[in-house]
Formats: C-alpha cells, sequence, structure tokens
C-alpha cells in the first residue's frame, strides 16, 4: 500500500489553493477611494442576508472535533453526549435573542470589543 502523494494529489491541492486566493483577490477588490473598516470586515458592511449569516455561523461552527471527536465520544459514552450539542444550540438561540441585539444596537463586531 502506498501512503504518498500522487501527481494527482499535488495537483488537486495546487489547483484548490489557486482557486480559494484567486476568488478571495477577486471579491477582495475595491475601488480608487473606497476605505473598509471593522463594519466592512466582520460584517460584510451589513449587506448579507440571513441565510449566509446563518450558514457562516454553521460552518464556523462546525470542524473536525464534530466529525472525529463526537463520533468517538459518542461510541465510548453513548447517547448522553448527544446532551452536549443540544445545549450548544439552546445557548446559540439564547446569544441570537438576548446578546446579539445589544451588540449590534452597542456596534460591537469582535469579542474583543466586547470585553472592553
Amino acid at each position: 500500500m502506498n501512503a504518498g502523494f500522487t501527481i494527482l494529489d499535488y495537483s488537486i491541492f495546487i489547483g484548490y489553493a489557486i482557486l480559494i486566493v484567486g476568488l478571495g483577490l477577486w471579491l477582495s477588490r475595491t475601488k480608487k477611494g473606497e476605505e473598509k473598516d471593522s463594519k466592512d470586515y466582520f460584517l460584510a458592511g451589513g449587506t448579507l442576508s440571513w441565510w449566509a449569516i446563518g450558514a457562516s455561523l454553521i460552518a464556523a461552527n462546525i470542524s473536525a472535533e464534530h466529525f472525529i471527536g463526537m463520533s468517538g465520544s459518542g461510541f465510548r459514552i453513548g447517547l448522553g453526549i448527544a446532551a452536549y450539542e443540544w445545549i450548544a444550540a439552546i445557548t446559540l438561540i439564547l446569544v441570537a435573542k438576548f446578546l446579539l441585539p445589544q451588540m449590534i444596537e452597542k456596534k460591537i463586531f469582535t469579542m474583543p470589543q466586547l470585553a472592553k
């Protein structure tokens, strides 16, 4: 069994990297003289729809910990590990209902700003 990368593996990786960097550079273009601030960076200038914001939250929340760690914990501990995820979902709803409106009202976009 060969565990090394093939030319196809390298070419897919390089192609993906070029695509991501190119897309990022293309989307980050600005008009001459237009300056961006933290609202533009963290909140996309206030132009995102609710579903894009929700998808971003879910994508930021899901990681290898979910696919590997939670599956292993579920196998070892049992169904009780699902309580962790239910509590996390309830916490996200509470944050969205009570904390998020206050942060938006006070123009707080990042956690370090919240701590000040």
